[in-house]
């Protein structure tokens, strides 16, 4: 699932980049939980195929980032991949307590 996940990246790469990432966002959010432990287990590190400073790392980075929101929201959180970034984080997760 891992490998078909990377797949996709580079499938979606050549679109404009918020169209992209929320097909990817798409794609993580329908995984069943099986495949998403998979996924969750591999994300951590960038796969050889995927070129430095290209669309398909940045794209695939914005996917770690929605594959830890999710789990984020597995443990009771409220949590998503933010699409801007400028001087903030690329996560925002929120306790139900408020902090």
């Amino acid at each position: 699932m891992f490998g078909q996940l990377v797949a996709y990246i580079n499938g979606v790469a050549g679109e404009n980049f918020k169209s992209a990432t929320q097909k990817i966002r798409d794609y993580v959010e329908e995984l069943e939980l099986d495949d998403f432990q998979e996924i969750v287990k591999n994300i951590g590190t960038i796969p050889e195929n995927i070129v430095h400073d290209s669309t398909e790392e940045k794209l695939y980075s914005k996917a770690s980032d929605i594959v830890l929101a999710r789990c984020f929201r597995f443990l009771g959180m409220d949590a998503k991949a933010l699409d801007e970034r400028a001087d903030s984080a690329d996560i925002l997760a929120e306790s139900t307590k408020g902090y």
